[in-house]
């Protein structure tokens, strides 16, 4: 019976796996700073990430900008969800990238206010700031420097986000089939963004728990996009 669940558990995996393949997507356990070296150059066409809010984690945004410069195509972008008080470290460890600082898009809050209380202020939005590799972004169209965020369909832990904003940028700086890379993914709320566009999509994801949950996710929606198809 153990050798029966066992083989079981190992065809659910493959089956996953094969699905995942098919659908052009590819998810990776590790630190990103040693994962995005394998990815070949010139390959990306938008990163867009959602880094940890701790200040040990702000040396990383150099190490971060390099690999972006190197993988993005020409065009390509670097989206990266900022808290108000890392701005200035962000832009400093950024400034030798190679990237060229685009633009500003506000993602407003759809919960209570933030109090910073350090700041005697009252924070309504977040930032996703826009870098790009080269003189002009890929972009298609306009895009809309704020987007309203939303409460995700189904909140799996305290981090989990809607694909709201994932979407409103992906849509914009992608086209179909174009390859999406979240090196800081998590639980996979950027795959999923992608998924729904149909962009094919790399993830890397060093905490084992977190890229099995992506992985269960991930293969849900893309199941139950074949059967409505």
């Amino acid at each position: 019976m153990k050798m029966d669940k066992a083989y079981r558990q190992l065809e659910n995996q493959n089956k996953r796996q094969d699905l995942l393949s098919n659908a052009g997507i590819q998810l990776i356990e590790g630190e990103f700073i040693e994962k995005c070296k394998d990815i070949p150059a010139n390959s990306i066409s938008l990163i867009y990430i959602d880094p940890p809010i701790h200040r040990w984690w702000l040396p990383l945004y150099g190490p971060l900008g390099e690999l972006a410069f190197i993988v993005l195509e020409e065009g390509g972008g670097l989206v990266i969800n900022a808290e108000y008080y890392t701005l200035p470290q962000i832009f400093d460890y950024m400034k030798n990238s190679g990237l060229k600082y685009w633009w500003e898009i506000v993602r407003k809050y759809n919960s209570p206010s933030a109090k910073i209380l350090s700041k005697n202020v009252i924070a309504n939005y977040k930032r996703l700031l826009w870098f790009v590799k080269g003189q002009k972004p890929k972009i298609s169209g306009f895009i809309n420097d704020s987007v309203e965020s939303k409460e995700p369909d189904i909140p799996i832990n305290r981090w989990t986000q809607s694909t709201v904003e994932a979407e409103h940028v992906i849509s914009k700086l992608t086209v179909q089939n174009d390859v999406v890379l979240d090196c800081l993914m998590g639980i996979g709320t950027t795959a999923i963004a992608a998924i729904k566009l149909k962009r094919r999509f790399i993830g890397i994801e060093k905490d084992a728990d977190m890229l099995a949950t992506a992985r269960h996710r991930i293969s849900t929606i893309i199941s139950s996009d074949q059967v409505r198809r």
